[in-house]
């Protein structure tokens, strides 16, 4: 499981950490500068400013040692600053020129420490770990022992499952017992509501059903679920060959819940999570 598993959950974690960090970056970095006409906004820094842009020439922009001098040239104008530094950038938002009571004067950079960079494969390397632990921890195991090898069929088990909070991860293990080539297709998945069971579902959470236990299932719905990613290795099987993988449904299900997946060729599996 750990093999096909941890790669999904730490791509798709990191994906939202970066945008994360970027959104945080693009709403908290930029300092927003009041200005006024014929006015002077001094920007003093710690150390020596190497280099200034601006995304406009509405404002007059001049750099001296560790400061930068900012005069807005135009009323009812707006434009972004970058400062660098010999150890870091700073971002600003330059407002229109305002009334001088409310104007910045100065603005001094010393209270704002640079703050350590994480390097890239630092960040990944902390949420593998992450997710390896959680892997472990709160992965649940599916009884499946009451699902045959059945000759000539294609034979599907459901080993683990493992949530996050708005996803679902099944690991499961195919075999080709019949005497054609099979290929392993993204399935289709279903929750199926039951109206009138003959058994209690919440005695079978955590098992995959036998056909005799379907069958007492009697009226169920099938409501379809959104499935994410597929992983699959191999994803064509010989007969006699097996595979593993996992498939991600986006949706978080409530225990107990009655969950179908269905492969190619009406290979299916039905559990109660």
């Amino acid at each position: 499981m750990r093999r096909y598993l941890i790669p999904i959950l730490i791509c798709s974690l990191w994906g939202v950490l970066i945008a994360t960090s970027a959104s945080q970056d693009n709403k908290s970095s930029a300092v927003r500068v009041a200005t006024a006409l014929n006015h002077l906004t001094v920007l003093e820094f710690q150390e020596p400013v190497t280099l200034v842009a601006a995304g406009g020439s509405d404002f007059q922009i001049e750099r001296q040692e560790n400061k930068v001098f900012v005069k807005p040239l135009k009323s009812g104008v707006s434009t972004n600053l970058f400062v660098w530094t010999a150890s870091r950038r700073f971002s600003y938002e330059l407002d229109p020129p305002g009334e001088v009571k409310d104007m910045n004067f100065a603005i001094d950079n010393a209270s704002t420490p640079p703050k350590p960079a994480v390097a890239p494969q630092a960040q990944l390397d902390q949420l593998a770990d992450m997710m390896l632990t959680r892997a472990f921890l709160d992965s649940e195991s599916i009884d499946s022992a009451r699902i045959p090898a059945t000759k000539n069929r294609v034979t599907l088990r459901v080993e683990q499952v493992f949530r996050t909070r708005n996803s679902l991860y099944v690991h499961y293990s195919i075999e080709n017992g019949s005497k054609n080539t099979y290929q392993v297709k993204a399935p289709n998945a279903y929750q199926l509501e039951v109206s009138r069971p003959a058994l209690s579902l919440p005695g079978l959470k955590g098992r995959q059903l036998d056909e005799q236990t379907v069958r007492k299932l009697r009226d169920t719905k099938e409501f379809a679920l959104p499935i994410a990613h597929v992983e699959a290795n191999p994803e064509v099987l010989s007969p006699g060959e097996s595979s593993s993988g996992v498939i991600a449904i986006r949706q978080d299900l409530s225990s107990p819940t009655v969950l179908q997946l269905v492969f190619e060729g009406g290979v299916k599996a039905i559990l109660v999570l």
